[in-house]
Parts: C-alpha cells; structure tokens; sequence
C-alpha cells in the first residue's frame, strides 16, 4: 500500500510539472509575437532641415510604400514594428534612411532621416496627418 502510494505521489508531481512546462512555453509563445502594426496609410504634412512636403503612404500590413512631393520629391520604403517605421528614401540624385514613431492617436509622427546609410544625420522629420 504504501508503495502504491509512493507511485501515485511521483505520477502526480511528474503530471503537474509537464503542465507547468507547457503553459509556461505558451505563455513565451504568446509574449513573442509580433506587436499590432499603426495604421499609416494615407497623406500627411511632413516637414525636415528647410523642406515640406505632402507624404501619400500605401501600408500593406507591415510594409509600407509612398511617395513625398513638395520642397524635394521622392520615394519611401519600410517596414512597420509596432508604431515605428523604419525604411529608405530615394530622391532627385539621393537617398537615405529614416527612422520614423507615429504617435498613439495615429494623428502625428516624429523621427529622424539621413544620407546614405545614416538614419540620424539629417535631422528631425516631422508630421502631421491631413
């Protein structure tokens, strides 16, 4: 009896911690999935350095598209994690990267851009929805 008791006891704390292990990998699962993407398609008043410009963005779930005309003209390109979009643009003979944090309204962005590579150099890019 007491062996039997014994077996019960092991099976039991075997059984609890196998449930322990696989609600703690959901649980992980779950906290590494991706962030809800902001929703920035559509026009926005943009200003950077001297320049504005009207930016018209096409989101695709992540992946954003668009094209600026104002000051300069030109193309973007990038990818949305959360409420930051990070991509490239391409002018008249130049381009860049920029990095670009849409607020929690949807209604505004701040970010910078910059020459070639750089994200920063450039300085300040900011918008506000049309």
């Amino acid at each position: 009896m007491r062996r039997w008791r014994q077996q019960t006891f092991v099976q039991i704390v075997f059984s609890l911690a196998a449930i322990v292990l696989m609600l703690a990998g959901q649980a992980n699962a779950q906290s590494q999935t991706a962030l809800p993407v902001a929703n920035v398609g559509g026009a926005w008043d943009t200003t950077w350095g001297g320049g504005r410009a009207v930016l018209d963005l096409t989101q695709n779930g992540a992946a954003v598209t668009g094209a600026y005309s104002g000051t300069n003209e030109g193309k973007v390109k990038g990818t949305l994690a959360g409420n930051v979009l990070t991509g490239n643009w391409i002018g008249t003979g130049d381009g860049g990267a920029f990095v670009l944090t849409f607020s929690a309204d949807g209604k505004s962005f701040k970010g910078t851009w910059g020459m070639d590579r750089s994200k920063t150099d450039g300085g300040p890019w900011t918008g506000t929805r049309k």
